[in-house]
């Protein structure tokens, strides 16, 4: 399959695009974020807020700055990138952490003064599903921008893995709308709510790649990307409520 594309025409309007996130972001991050700020937040949560915006801003304006031939300030940005994502992806963890640690005090709280029924096995497994979908993101973020750099000089991957890895926004704002905005936490058959934020990226990725094959484009990097999104969402939805990934995010995260 032909490869070579005219990287002015790459996806020219995935930076206008992705300017949906902005309100996607506030309004899932209204109730845990922004309806807060007059509180005493954790400094961590700042920060990382902070690195995740230039990160959402960096998504943005690449794509367009490629649209409008400035290749040398894209090139300057995505350099600045190598600093920027390493930190989200620290102080993602480091969210994840405080978030565990949160929650597992509250349940030995709970278990000393007697308000649960749940032994601390079980209770640790109840927050490691809980958590786990925060892993399932990191996970998919470091493998896609990873991708993305690696093929840095393959503008047709680069572009896509890249697209890819702007996909992990999806389910951190949509998740969290449904949740706190709308009170779903299941939707069909009991599934977790997070399949909504998994079917669009799905469908939005088989969607790319049938794309490509049409147009004599190589179906691999949505290939790819699609079947390690697949992979980890059926890990994330069948392999998680269970006493062993509960002992071994306590190892992770204690």
């Amino acid at each position: 399959m032909n490869q070579k594309e005219n990287v002015f025409k790459l996806f020219p309007n995935m930076g206008y695009w992705l300017m949906i996130f902005i309100p996607l972001i506030f309004a899932g991050f209204y109730v845990t974020y922004f309806s807060q700020l007059s509180l005493s937040l954790p400094r961590i949560m700042h920060i990382h807020f902070a690195l995740m915006s230039c990160w959402v801003l960096m998504l943005i304006v690449q794509p367009l700055l490629i649209r409008y031939r400035k290749l040398s300030l894209h090139k300057s940005i995505g350099k600045a990138s190598y600093l920027v994502v390493p930190l989200v992806i620290l102080t993602t963890w480091m969210m994840m952490r405080y978030t565990y640690g949160n929650q597992l005090a509250s349940l030995l709280g709970d278990i000393e003064a007697s308000l649960t029924e749940l032994t601390l096995e079980q209770g640790k497994t109840q927050i490691a599903v809980f958590i786990s979908i925060a892993f399932v993101y990191l996970i998919w973020l470091i493998i896609f921008y990873s991708l993305a750099v690696i093929y840095r000089k393959n503008k047709s991957f680069h572009a896509r893995f890249m697209i890819a890895a702007s996909l992990t926004l999806i389910g951190p704002t949509v998740d969290r709308i449904l949740f706190f905005l709308f009170g779903i936490s299941t939707v069909i058959a009991d599934l977790p709510v997070e399949v909504v934020g998994f079917l669009f990226i799905d469908i939005l990725l088989l969607t790319l790649m049938i794309k490509d094959i049409r147009n004599n484009k190589s179906a691999i990097p949505f290939g790819v990307s699609l079947a390690i999104y697949f992979f980890l969402q059926v890990f994330h939805i069948y392999f998680t409520k269970n006493e062993a990934w509960g002992n071994f995010v306590y190892l992770l995260l204690h």
